[in-house]
């Protein structure tokens, strides 16, 4: 996924291990915008 999006030409993508869960179970902060 992220190969594909730097191929869209974004340019700060990062993997992120263990997902989107890891980062919230982390007590990381997470912002919610309507698309």
């Amino acid at each position: 996924m992220a190969q594909q999006l730097r191929k869209l030409g974004y340019r700060d993508v990062r993997i992120l291990k263990g997902g989107l869960g890891s980062w919230a179970n982390a007590g990381l902060p997470l912002e919610s915008k309507p698309a």
